[in-house]
């Protein structure tokens, strides 16, 4: 099962140190925020208050990429108004920034190997436990899919700490022509693997193909979910999803407290 922490969450002003495009359409931004960078955990997710001009009341909720030091980086995609003016934002702004938030991906299991599979910048939710599964000197493969070569991400910060990436892009211009899903599927009915672990975040529809997957070869798998939130604490209901209480039953669980790691096989995807 995904790990429920109970670490402190930390409210905090803090000052952008850098904000570079990687990606077409996509930045990395760092800043210093040393409570949240000692607790940080694989999964867990940071919430920023861009502007509190009109429209840009609630934060939004940003992955923690990368911790190093008193530093985190969050990758994110421009998507709204909120995202564009975050990209915006110059070394030396100020941002408002809450976490950390959620639970964490369960490495109790010692996967032979790790496979992490990150469609879009999905892939951003999985580089915290990338690191966590070197560290551990766990054999760890890195799935990557994209729209098209120009929105690769993440590709050469996995390889950088010994992990061996399979890419895929919708249009075949890098790597593997179609979906990171039929990379997995390759994988799988190749290979034998004594313990393998699926570790999977991006788009609704990949996760859901990624679950499939993983109950037709039998493979426990891990999810981090992308719902949309608006309190990020638990309150406003508005990030919630089905789960599986047994075969005929579930529940809506929120996202931001719940989760955002989930066991795939509970979400109802049907349903969601």
């Amino acid at each position: 099962m995904p790990s429920n922490c109970s670490l402190n969450t930390y409210d905090t002003r803090t000052t952008i140190l850098s904000n570079e495009e990687v990606a077409e359409a996509h930045y990395l931004l760092r800043c210093e925020c040393a409570e949240i960078a000692q607790h940080a955990r694989p999964g867990q997710f940071i919430h920023v208050m861009i502007s509190q001009g009109p429209g840009m009341l609630l934060r939004r909720p940003f992955t923690i990429y990368t911790v190093e030091g008193d530093e985190i980086t969050m990758l994110y995609q421009i998507i709204g108004e909120g995202t564009k003016q975050l990209s915006e934002m110059p070394k030396g702004a100020s941002l408002h920034v809450l976490g950390p938030l959620g639970n964490t991906f369960n490495l109790t299991t010692n996967p032979e190997p790790a496979i992490l599979v990150g469609g879009g910048a999905g892939i951003a939710s999985l580089m915290l436990l990338a690191v966590a599964l070197r560290e551990k000197d766990i054999q760890t493969l890195g799935l990557v899919g994209a729209q098209h070569r120009a929105r690769l991400l993440s590709v050469s910060d996995l390889e950088s700490i010994g992990i061996a990436v399979h890419i895929a892009t919708d249009d075949g211009s890098i790597g593997h022509h179609g979906y990171v899903t039929e990379i997995l599927t390759d994988l799988l009915r190749e290979t034998q693997w004594h313990r393998p672990t699926i570790y999977a975040c991006g788009p609704h529809g990949m996760l859901a193909a990624v679950t499939k997957i993983a109950t037709d070869f039998q493979v426990p798998t891990q999810i981090a979910m992308e719902n949309r939130m608006g309190c990020a604490m638990g309150v406003c209901l508005g990030c919630v999803c089905p789960v599986r209480i047994d075969t005929d039953r579930f529940e809506y669980q929120r996202v931001c407290t719940e989760g955002p790691v989930f066991n795939a096989t509970d979400i109802a995807w049907d349903i969601s």
